[in-house]
């Protein structure tokens, strides 16, 4: 009979905590020297041979069904989803009131029909100053269009001189104390910037104070004309806008009287370049 081989504690361990990989294992040597045996004319019962071959493969069997039943890799969680709120477009729409301020600046020139004896003066007048006051409107938007009604009134300081030569010569101060204007706007905007031209009629007061032919005066007047511009205006924060504009305007429909005068020919430019505020509702 053959030597008897004690386990060690190490291999029984082994075979404790992982049977089939032994069995396998040791099941191919058996076949392996069975061969061998076999090939050196040994002559083995077929019994013998066939029981290994069986244990062999259950063994396999057996480790192939123990590794499929292993649980896989648990699946990464996924990342919740990160609602971000979307800020709705900016819309123009609606009233809005604000204040402004600026300079102004104007020139003149003409003739005038002298009575008492009759002639003609040559007259120029110039003047400039600090405008400000405040403004309301109204706006529509469509799609990027911008349509709107806007007024505003205006206090100044513009002032400058007033000189005719002739048979009356006049020597004057001109003022301009306050101007409002009614005007339309039509713009097109760029989400909270937008570019505007606006236009309509100006209503205003104007003063004269000096001597005409050696008669002193001091006379006023409320005058009408036209007006027309382009602006910028920008959102930057909130419902808050600030707009700059530049309004040009016409010469006036009627001057303050002066004696000895008549009437008056001759054509004026005024000019307004101002920066503002809106709070939009």
């Amino acid at each position: 009979m053959g030597r008897v081989v004690p386990l060690t504690r190490q291999v029984a361990q082994s075979i404790d905590r992982n049977p089939c990989r032994w069995l396998t294992r040791w099941g191919y040597r058996s076949i392996g020297l069975i061969r061998m045996m076999n090939m050196r004319g040994v002559v083995m019962p077929r019994f013998p041979l066939a029981l290994v071959g069986a244990a062999v493969l259950v063994a396999s069997a057996i480790g192939t069904a123990s590794a499929a039943d292993l649980p896989g890799p648990a699946p990464m969680p996924s990342a919740p989803a990160v609602y971000v709120p979307v800020a709705p477009p900016f819309s123009w729409t609606g009233f809005y009131i604000g204040g402004n301020a600026g300079y102004g600046w104007s020139s003149g020139s003409g003739t005038a029909t002298v009575t008492g004896p009759a002639g003609t003066d040559s007259f120029s007048a110039s003047g400039n100053g600090f405008v400000g006051g405040g403004q309301a409107g109204f706006n529509y938007q469509f799609d990027g269009a911008v349509i709107g009604l806007e007024t505003d009134f205006q206090g100044t300081s513009g002032s400058g001189p007033l000189t005719a030569t002739g048979p009356a010569p006049i020597t004057a101060t001109a003022k301009d104390p306050w101007f409002g204007t009614v005007r339309g706007r039509l713009g097109y905007s760029f989400d909270r910037f937008m570019l505007y031209a606006t236009g309509g009629g100006v209503y205003g007061n104007a003063t004269a104070n000096g001597r005409s032919g050696g008669t002193a005066f001091s006379t006023s007047a409320t005058y009408l004309t036209w007006t027309a511009g382009l602006g910028i205006e920008y959102a930057f924060w909130g419902r808050v806008s600030g707009k700059v504009e530049y309004l040009y305007a016409g010469s006036p429909s009627s001057l303050p009287p002066i004696p000895r005068i008549s009437s008056v020919s001759g054509s004026a430019d005024n000019n307004l370049v101002r920066a503002g505020l809106n709070y939009h509702f």
